[in-house]
């Protein structure tokens, strides 16, 4: 028999805690820190990816180009669907019913909220961005509030999804990996 625990609501507070003090899309094109390399090395190598070099984007249309670029890489994006899926299942099975689905959505529809206008404020600020990239920066963004919501719930310790939600936090957007590069803006 399956042991069916409460929904853990202090992992999830945790997780809205960090989502509203997180410095959301603050960073892009500037400098990169040492805490973000070692972040954006720890991401890639999590998910497989040892000895990428770090790449940045300057500014709005320069991560478009990245983003639709003929060397941007789905494999980053199939194995973190795979990693996704797999710490899902895990965590359906630790919470099964509408309770698990009803909290993720929940927090994910407050974060989109939140980091909406974060991308929109720092696209005002730099200027020269697509309104579609608004949108999909902070898609992008929620998808990472998911993404560790749901590998904490599964109890995943260490998980590339930490890594990216820092990134994140410090005010970056990873873009993904193009060439031999892992792109941040």
């Amino acid at each position: 028999m399956t042991r069916i625990l409460a929904l853990p609501r202090m992992v999830l507070d945790r997780v809205t805690a960090e989502v509203r003090t997180a410095s959301w899309f603050a960073a892009l094109g500037e400098p990169l820190t040492d805490g973000d390399r070692a972040d954006a090395t720890a991401y890639a190598t999590a998910l497989g990816f040892e000895g990428l070099d770090t790449g940045i984007a300057h500014d709005w249309p320069e991560a478009e180009a990245f983003l639709k670029g003929p060397d941007w890489s789905p494999v980053w994006w199939d194995r973190e669907e795979a990693l996704r899926r797999a710490l899902l299942a895990h965590a359906e099975a630790r919470y099964p019913g509408p309770v698990l689905w009803s909290a993720l959505t929940e927090l994910t529809t407050d974060a989109g909220e939140l980091v909406h206008g974060k991308a929109a404020t720092a696209a005002g600020r730099m200027g020269d961005a697509a309104k579609a990239s608004i949108h999909v920066a902070a898609g992008a963004a929620s998808q990472t509030v998911y993404q560790l919501a749901v590998a904490r719930l599964a109890g995943e310790e260490g998980s590339p999804f930490e890594s990216k939600f820092r990134l994140f936090a410090a005010g970056r957007w990873p873009l993904g990996i193009v060439g031999s590069r892992l792109i941040l803006f």
